[in-house]
């Protein structure tokens, strides 16, 4: 099974984690098929991170999207990257999110801002629009 795991910077607790451990430990059990890898993004926060800490955890495949030069392609650091005007980072961004989306996911685990705003919510429009089925496979936590 392949997981994709998004989620605001402003979902950094422990416990946000947890929530996330225990829902993957959950879908596992629930679908009864292990998580084979999991795609996520390359923020240094939240729901990102913490998809790289739990597969450091457990061992699973890691597949961890990078933001990209428009005029390159080639990948850039999250923090420490060539700049760009406001709406082009936007893009970058943007981009980023649907590659993540474009994977063949069998979940989304998505978490929130509390104002729904924001690149997670980006990812989630994308995963929208590539998978007919998206009401059975986004989890949002």
């Amino acid at each position: 099974m392949i997981v994709g795991i998004v989620g605001s910077r402003r979902r950094n607790t422990e416990k946000d984690k947890a929530k996330l451990i225990i829902k993957l430990g959950f879908l596992e059990l629930t679908i009864g098929r292990l998580i084979k890898k999991i795609v996520t993004g390359d923020c240094d926060e939240g729901g990102d991170k913490f998809a790289r800490d739990i597969v450091d955890l457990f061992g699973y495949e890691k597949d961890v999207k990078r933001i990209k030069d428009p005029e390159t392609g080639w990948e850039m650091d999250f923090k420490n990257h060539k700049w760009f005007p406001y709406c082009e980072m936007v893009q970058i961004f943007y981009d980023r999110n649907e590659e993540i989306a474009k994977e063949p996911l069998d979940y989304l685990i998505a978490l929130v801002a509390h104002d729904r705003k924001g690149g997670t919510e980006n990812t989630i429009k994308h995963f929208k629009k590539y998978n007919e089925d998206w009401e059975d496979k986004l989890i949002i936590i």
